[in-house]
């Protein structure tokens, strides 16, 4: 791809863009540590909780194995309503050792209704399991190493989470403060940092626009970056040597590329392009009529009569003939219309972009009727006449070989019906 350079300032800055990676990644680490700290807080905060609440479901055990053995019921109830006054709890109840219930709290101010189901286990060891924000735990009653019943206790982890949550808000607010200031600061430090590499690209990019290599960066400190721009001098210093010799060298080869240019495009004597330039011209012509289905024409012209002049008058009359008619057809012609001179008496019109064909019959009567203008050579009037053939893409053909073809055969046509005339070609 041929280069283009900058003509405005990069829509990215570096040092934006390495901010919000930075920023990224920071609220990336703040988070994650902030989720990694608030679990590790919930986790303990429950399992302190939760050995507050098998302390107590022990101490309850402890004093209600006793009445468990006498089967004082009413003792029980006021122990258990005594616990349930100080704890957060939806549910507790106790089972004798045949699994019959002996006492359940029934009056709790802070129970919702029964999530857990209160199932009897003849367990010896204490259990503890989690549901959601509540704590539940078997208890054994064990009185002189015998097994005397089972409590069953479930305490409520709402007021814990509420305390928990307010002390999240408060700690998110910390760290967003703790962001911003952080932020704050790395924005500072990148723009010293980065501000050497900042400089070294406007120099570059004024080097890019204005082709200007005398142009030197700072250096400002001997670490990677001062040694990029120190090589970057350097480069610019030889490019700009380079560059001197070479502008020496193309303003003398200049002149001479454009002559052999011209050589290798235009015919020499009537200034037309030439067929090698043609063959160029028609391919380009083809190829943009099929991409866009438009219409495009190829014109082939054959003077008539042109051997006579040239033996009758000589061939330079017979030049002359051929610079006048090509200077006839040129001026009809659009100008974006292509004229080209393929040898000896044989012209060849490239007309692109057509609305329709009846345009081309209108383009080919002016140049029969400019060309029947009597053209004097030596004061001689020439006897020549144009015979021409018209072929159109895509109509009659898509690639550039055939459409020649066609159109040399309809310029045939054109003369076996008499000469100076137009035909379009026609398979039939």
């Amino acid at each position: 791809m041929p280069f283009e350079p900058y003509t405005t300032r990069p829509r990215q800055s570096l040092v934006k863009k390495l901010t919000r990676l930075n920023q990224f990644v920071l609220s990336g680490a703040m988070v994650l540590s902030f989720l990694l700290i608030a679990s590790v807080l919930w986790l303990m905060a429950r399992e302190r909780q939760a050995a507050a609440a098998e302390l107590a479901g022990i101490q309850l055990a402890n004093n209600i194995g006793a009445m468990l053995v006498f089967n004082d019921v009413a003792a029980a109830e006021h122990e258990i309503n005594l616990l349930t006054s100080q704890r957060d709890m939806s549910q507790l109840v106790v089972w004798n050792q045949q699994g019959e219930e002996f006492v359940r709290a029934r009056h709790m101010p802070n129970a919702a209704a029964h999530t857990a189901k209160d199932v009897y286990q003849p367990t010896t060891t204490l259990q503890r399991s989690y549901d959601l924000l509540q704590i539940q735990l078997y208890i054994p009653v064990v009185v002189h190493d015998k097994f005397e019943g089972v409590i069953f206790y479930q305490e409520r982890l709402q007021q814990l989470l509420g305390w928990f949550l307010q002390g999240l808000a408060v700690l998110s607010v910390v760290m967003s403060a703790v962001f911003l200031l952080a932020s704050r600061l790395l924005i500072r430090i990148q723009k010293h940092a980065l501000h050497p590499l900042v400089e070294l690209a406007d120099v570059a990019e004024q080097v890019a626009l204005q082709r200007d290599y005398g142009l030197r960066a700072k250096l400002y400190a001997d670490d990677e970056i001062g040694r990029l721009t120190l090589r970057f001098n350097e480069l610019l210093k030889r490019t700009q040597i380079w560059q001197s010799e070479l502008n020496d060298k193309l303003s003398q080869e200049q002149q001479h590329g454009e002559a052999l240019k011209e050589l290798a495009q235009r015919d020499s004597l009537t200034g037309l392009a030439n067929r090698h330039y043609f063959e160029q011209l028609i391919q380009q012509m083809v190829q943009h009529s099929v991409q866009t289905n438009s219409l495009s024409a190829l014109v082939f012209i054959d003077l008539d009569n042109f051997k006579f002049v040239n033996d009758n008058f000589g061939h330079d009359a017979g030049d002359a003939v051929l610079i006048e008619i090509a200077r006839r057809i040129r001026g009809v012609i659009r100008s974006n219309d292509s004229l080209c001179r393929l040898g000896g008496d044989e012209f060849a019109l490239l007309v692109p972009e057509l609305n329709k064909v009846a345009d081309v019959t209108q383009l080919c009567r002016r140049i029969l009727q400019e060309s029947q203008q009597p053209l004097l050579v030596q004061g001689h009037v020439m006897p020549v006449g144009l015979s021409i053939g018209i072929a159109c893409c895509p109509l009659d053909a898509s690639n550039a070989a055939l459409l020649l073809q066609y159109a040399d055969s309809a310029m045939y046509q054109a003369k076996r019906a008499g000469k100076n005339d137009f035909k379009f070609y026609s398979n039939a």
